[in-house]
């Protein structure tokens, strides 16, 4: 909308447009930090992917996934560490994305050619079958606790890096590690029981 006062030409935006105009602004300047980290830390996002959904395209489509989400977050003002959040984000993507598919068969071209006559291809389809197991009961346990376990035992970081992360003591972090454990051997040990399906809460 226009108005003219005393010859002089004034342009008289309403609210609606200049908000408008800063969200495609703080969008754009969002897109640009983004970038920025998917090239220092795009690589290690796309390993933990891969590691936790155990196939490289899912990897890929969910690196897509994260970009979109890291850009639409709400919490972009008051994230500290971009890497962490990222990071922490990607995991809770791939245990959403494993929760979503049915149990299948690990497909034939997932075993590779064994290395020397004591790996074969039965035993690697035993560890492959054996790995998918532990994943899906890391996705039972409840976020925080999924998160540090992954750090911990995935990304090998130290107490004090997950604390770090995770706004919590390494003391903190150790125990909710320990206590995870514990509930992971009793799911694994008790997969066969009718109360296999239900989440754990308390880990």
């Amino acid at each position: 909308m226009e108005r003219r006062c005393a010859g002089t030409r004034f342009v008289v935006y309403n609210s609606g447009v200049l908000r408008a105009e800063a969200e495609r602004f703080s969008l754009k300047n969002r897109q640009k930090e983004l970038l920025e980290l998917l090239d220092r830390s795009g690589a290690s996002l796309y390993a933990l992917l891969t590691r936790l959904t155990l196939r490289g395209d899912v990897a890929e489509e969910l690196m897509q996934e994260l970009f979109i989400k890291l850009t639409k977050t709400s919490k972009f003002n008051r994230v500290k560490s971009w890497n962490a959040y990222a990071h922490r984000a990607a995991i809770n993507l791939a245990f959403d994305w494993r929760r979503r598919q049915k149990r299948a068969p690990v497909p034939l071209d997932d075993i590779r050619e064994p290395a020397s006559n004591q790996n074969s291809a039965l035993s690697e389809l035993v560890r492959m079958e054996e790995l998918q197991e532990t994943l899906a009961a890391i996705g039972r346990l409840n976020g925080p606790s999924r998160e540090a376990l992954v750090m911990r035992y995935i990304q090998e970081e130290s107490y004090e890096r997950i604390a770090e992360q995770l706004g919590k003591t390494p003391h903190h972090v150790r125990a909710m590690c320990s206590r995870a454990l514990n509930h992971l051997r009793d799911v694994l040990g008790a997969c066969r029981s009718p109360s296999y399906g239900k989440e754990i809460k308390d880990a």
